[in-house]
């Protein structure tokens, strides 16, 4: 049941507007087909991101593919994390890891253990249009956790102008969403894994 709502909802109903009402250009999103799990990294600007990226999942294992939002945001009443699990099959974490008995990176290992895939924005919050932030470590432990599931960067093109920050009205412009080939890492040095995932966003991003 949650499969076919997600369908109607992504694949149907957000892919037609945004490609028809909004002028969003999916660019290779043929690199996910034949991913049956992936870890998505993508830039983070607007609310917008998230429909976007899960319109261009394909619809046979959409309902396996989990946005991770903060609970601190999105999780501070029941009506928005009955949204947030049903309608965006969001996967909420707690980003401050103080407490040990609730690690993000560990929620996040166990979702990946069950064959599930993610959405990461690794830059950790909505930051500036146009200038990547650094990575977060995060990003890091998880991929040494699971070296053998494929990274795939995603750029959003301008597409935080159709809803931007602190604005509730969405407008139509000319934006994309680019997918890139699964980054291949020099080795699971924390170093190395985030300096060739950032150059590989950096890339889509010319």
């Amino acid at each position: 049941m949650k499969k076919i709502i997600l369908i109607i909802i992504y694949s149907i109903f957000w892919k037609n507007f945004l490609k028809i009402f909004i002028g969003l250009k999916y660019v290779n999103e043929k690199t996910l087909k034949n991913k049956k799990q992936f870890i998505l990294i993508a830039n983070h600007n607007s609310h917008m991101d998230t429909m976007a990226i899960m319109s261009a999942i394909p619809s046979r294992y959409i309902h396996k593919v989990h946005p991770i939002a903060a609970r601190d945001f999105f999780g501070g009443s029941l009506f928005k994390k009955i949204l947030m699990r049903y309608l965006v099959n969001a996967t909420l974490i707690q980003r401050d890891r103080d407490d040990p008995n609730n690690d993000p990176i560990d929620s996040m290992n166990k979702m990946l253990k069950k064959s599930r895939s993610l959405i990461l924005f690794p830059e950790g919050s909505r930051g500036i249009p146009g200038v990547m932030a650094k990575f977060k470590k995060g990003l890091g432990y998880l991929i040494q956790r699971n070296p053998e599931i494929n990274v795939i960067p995603v750029y959003l093109d301008n597409v935080y102008k159709t809803l931007p920050r602190g604005k509730n009205l969405i407008l139509p412009y000319n934006c994309s969403i680019k997918f890139g080939d699964p980054i291949k890492f020099k080795s699971m040095e924390m170093d190395d894994i985030l300096l060739s995932s950032e150059k590989a966003m950096q890339k889509l991003m010319k």
